[in-house]
């Protein structure tokens, strides 16, 4: 990922002083007054590329909020400290708002996805909740019970 990062910059470079360059008297590549241009394209690119990190890192962090649901099996824990994280952090921001500026899903996907859990894994998050004829499989699951989130 940095080899083709750095790639595309000296790319950007070369077009930049292929078109400019004898105006604004930069030698070349490895003419200091390149570094202001380097700049430039850095942060365009920082700007470009930020909502596609945050949606790779939002999908992680979303997988791994699973995780924890499935090893834990506490559902209800994992709303209340998403409702605590709401003191500081918008709980339902705008699909828009969340692709720019998220790094982490918002409150309300993971309390939803934790809803979700507990609505689809009823047995295993709360054993004495009288789920029928529910007791523990050779391989920790009964044979008729959904599988747990993926």
């Amino acid at each position: 990922m940095v080899t083709v990062f750095f790639t595309v910059l000296r790319r950007a470079l070369d077009w930049s002083l292929a078109k400019w360059g004898e105006r604004w008297r930069i030698r070349g590549i490895g003419d200091v007054a390149i570094v202001p241009l380097a700049a430039l394209w850095l942060g365009l690119f920082g700007f470009v590329f930020t909502p596609i990190q945050n949606n790779f890192v939002r999908s992680q962090e979303y997988e791994a909020d699973l995780y924890g649901i499935n090893a834990a099996r506490e559902p209800d824990g994992e709303a209340q400290v998403d409702v605590m994280l709401g003191e500081y952090r918008k709980l339902d921001p705008s699909p828009l708002e969340e692709f720019l500026f998220y790094d982490h899903p918002s409150g309300r996907t993971r309390i939803y996805a934790a809803m979700r859990w507990k609505a689809q894994n009823q047995c295993l998050a709360e054993p004495a909740s009288g789920c029928g004829n529910w007791r523990p499989a050779a391989g920790g699951l009964h044979s008729t019970q959904r599988p747990l989130l993926e």
